[in-house]
């Protein structure tokens, strides 16, 4: 959507930054879940990419990255480790209920390839995905195991479609425009609180001026409740 024809937003929306600057920055989007990690500076967070050399460019003709992010090597080995214990817990608990002894597996070598190639697997060490967002697009760049799989940007203030779905125990939010759309974990979307800012702002713009939004979205986006400034001003 774009703004009135004064240049102002729609009465009640937070102001549309500027294509090129960035600013005013989005204030805090509604709908955020507090994943771990996700709220706090990158280079507070030893599980993500800070090196310049990894930052995407934007999509050809629009504006500059405000906000990227890229699992580090760190962040997947911490994955690694903890898929080796939640397995290894998973068989020991289930040797208990079938009234085994929960660790005597451990002491047998032929499991050890298969749980630590099954954690693999769940790691994907080539495998990762590079979201990043400017102040009205979001872009996705997915590498599959040293191959593309996916790359595509949305235009986030001409939003046709936002559906947020269930999978199993996670939220999924899939975003539209006239061309193309974006399909992901709700904590992919917020693994960035400045990201989340970006896109939120987006949704409500995109809301207002008659995308399809479906129940589940208006719901747990929180899409309905008044619009009030909210305090809080986060830096580019």
């Amino acid at each position: 959507m774009s703004p009135t024809a004064d240049g102002a937003s729609p009465a009640g929306l937070p102001p549309r930054p500027d294509a090129a600057t960035g600013e005013p920055f989005p204030p805090p989007g509604r709908g955020w879940r507090g994943y771990t990690g996700s709220d706090v500076a990158p280079e507070q967070d030893r599980d993500r990419e800070t090196r310049l050399s990894h930052k995407p460019e934007p999509p050809t003709g629009w504006g500059k990255v405000l906000v990227w992010h890229k699992e580090s090597k760190r962040g997947k080995a911490v994955l690694f480790v903890g898929s080796v214990g939640l397995l290894a817990g998973g068989l020991s608990i289930i040797r208990l209920f079938n009234g085994k002894s929960p660790f005597d597996w451990m002491t047998l070598w032929q499991i050890w390839p298969f749980l630590l190639l099954v954690a693999l697997l769940i790691t994907g060490p080539v495998t990762y995905t590079v979201l990043s967002a400017g102040a009205d697009w979001f872009q996705l760049k997915s590498v599959r195991f040293g191959a593309r799989r996916k790359q595509g940007f949305i235009k986030l203030y001409e939003l046709r479609e936002i559906e947020v779905s269930t999978g199993g125990v996670s939220l999924y939010l899939r975003l539209a425009d006239d061309t193309h759309g974006i399909d992901l974990a709700l904590r992919e979307w917020q693994c960035d609180r400045r990201m989340w800012d970006l896109v939120y702002n987006g949704i409500l713009h995109s809301a207002a001026a008659g995308a399809l939004v479906n129940r589940n979205a208006r719901e747990l986006l929180e899409l309905d409740q008044p619009r009030q400034t909210r305090p809080g001003r986060r830096d580019i």
